[in-house]
């Protein structure tokens, strides 16, 4: 299940970053991958992105997830502002070619 995401955050992108890479082994609990996500480029408080969660019940248990939470708002996250809308399983993916120029994060195998 694709999911579109915004949030805000206050203490910069590549604390939020570390703090990703710090916490994939919660993010593969709850089937989560992220597909794209960066800061808006006239406003670099404000994320977009692009996850994939394994199904319905995978995001609201990461949603739910009180420890992760509490890992989210100590890296800047204002969780308050975050907004998940999930997409139709019609959606459009990688076409015509898949973009690979960013940087590839792996969080262990």
């Amino acid at each position: 299940m694709l999911v579109f995401t915004t949030i805000e955050i206050t203490k910069g992108f590549q604390v939020w970053k570390d703090m990703v890479k710090e916490s994939g082994e919660k993010m593969k609990e709850y089937g989560m991958t992220m597909i794209c996500v960066g800061p808006q480029a006239d406003d670099e408080t404000k994320l977009h992105g692009v996850l994939h969660f394994e199904s319905m019940e995978h995001l609201k248990k990461f949603q739910a997830d009180e420890e992760l939470t509490q890992r989210r708002i100590d890296a800047g996250v204002k969780v308050e502002t975050g907004t998940f809308t999930p997409v139709s399983d019609a959606a459009l993916i990688n076409f015509p070619s898949v973009i690979t120029q960013h940087e590839l994060i792996s969080c262990g195998s």
